[in-house]
């Protein structure tokens, strides 16, 4: 049986640092894949993945037990994302193509390849949707996409986006249901001609 997170946080502290790479192995798929949809640039995903685990190995006597590891995890990377946001808040964006976002906790950078039944036509209108929710995603308020990211793409429940947030499961579902509603807005209009 696979140790606990919280096992191997006892077990670092203890002097073990294989923990460490245990948990940064188990843990880094997602914090790259949260990164990705949230900041649209692989290499800076990358950076952020850095800088969490830094943080983490750094600040990881000082977590405490009140709440799961995970869940302490996600509240570093929401920081850290949100603070490269702001530096490059000038900057211009590089998007990433669809299919390098695609799963990419599973292997990152392998291409999805497109199911070959689909037809040129239906596959180039699924890329076009793809990348009108995408760039919908990308301009809702900070907050709402984060919020938006971790319920939709990374399934965390209301009661654990409450904890990673800080906030009451009342506002994470009043956050996603502004976050709905702008998304519904904006690609409304594409959604109802068939795209």
């Amino acid at each position: 049986m696979k140790p606990s997170d919280e096992e191997l946080v006892d077990r670092f502290r203890s002097g073990d640092e294989d923990s460490f790479r245990i948990l940064v192995e188990r843990h880094s798929p997602r914090i790259f894949n949260i990164a990705c949809r949230t900041v649209r640039d692989r290499n800076l995903a990358e950076d952020i993945s850095q800088e969490v685990f830094l943080r983490v190995y750094r600040f990881l006597d000082g977590f405490k037990k009140e709440c799961r590891f995970s869940t302490w995890l996600y509240r570093i990377t929401i920081n850290v994302c949100f603070n490269a946001q702001r530096k490059r808040k000038e900057e211009p964006k590089v998007l990433i193509p669809s299919w390098e976002v695609a799963n990419v906790g599973s292997n990152p950078g392998t291409p999805q390849l497109e199911d070959e039944s689909f037809s040129p036509q239906k596959t180039l209108e699924k890329k076009e949707l793809t990348t009108k929710i995408k760039s919908a995603i990308d301009s809702l308020p900070g907050v709402l996409k984060m919020t938006f990211i971790l319920r939709e793409f990374e399934d965390l429940s209301y009661r654990e986006l409450a904890k990673v947030l800080r906030c009451s499961e009342g506002t994470i579902k009043s956050r996603l249901c502004r976050a709905r509603e702008a998304l519904r807005q904006k690609l409304e209009i594409y959604l109802s001609e068939g795209l």
